[in-house]
C-alpha cells in the first residue's frame, strides 16, 4: 500500500477532549502507515462545522481519510454532524471515521477495503478513486 494521507479534525468546543485523543491518534496514525507530514490538522470551531471541515479535505487536498475526533455528546448537533460527514463520506467516496483515538487505528482497514471493493468493481479501469471527484 502506498504512504496514507490522512486528515484529522480537531473541533474547538470539545478541546479538552482533543487534547486528551490527539497524541494517541497521531501515534496510531504513524503506526498505520502515515508520516508525520501526512497527517493533516484542520480546526472546526463546533460540532455544526465539522462537515464543511471534512469537505475542505475532500476538495482540497488528496487525503485517503479524514479521521474526527468528536466526542458523542448525545445532542442534536453531534447527530447532525453525523448525518453531514455520512453523506460527504457517500458523495466523496473517502472514509470518515468519528470518535477518540481508537478510530484512527481503523482508518488503514477502511483505506484497504475501499480499495479491494473498487479494485473487484467489474467496471474497474484505475484504482485511483479521486478521479472520480
Amino acid at each position: 500500500m502506498e504512504q496514507l494521507k490522512i486528515g484529522v479534525v480537531i473541533v474547538d468546543e470539545q478541546m479538552a477532549f482533543a487534547h486528551r485523543n490527539l497524541a494517541a491518534t497521531i501515534e496510531s496514525l504513524k503506526a498505520s502507515g502515515c508520516t508525520e507530514q501526512n497527517i493533516l490538522l484542520r480546526h472546526a470551531p463546533r460540532l455544526q462545522g465539522v462537515a464543511l471541515t471534512t469537505q475542505f479535505f475532500a476538495e482540497y487536498t488528496d487525503v485517503d481519510a479524514v479521521v474526527v475526533l468528536a466526542e458523542n455528546n448525545n445532542s442534536a448537533e453531534y447527530s447532525t454532524m453525523l448525518y453531514g460527514v455520512t453523506k460527504l463520506q457517500i458523495l466523496w467516496n473517502m472514509p470518515v471515521l468519528v470518535g477518540d483515538c481508537r478510530v484512527a487505528s481503523e482508518v488503514a482497514d477502511m483505506v484497504a477495503m475501499q480499495n479491494e471493493m473498487e479494485a473487484a468493481a467489474p467496471e474497474h479501469i484505475s484504482p485511483d478513486r479521486k478521479s472520480i471527484n
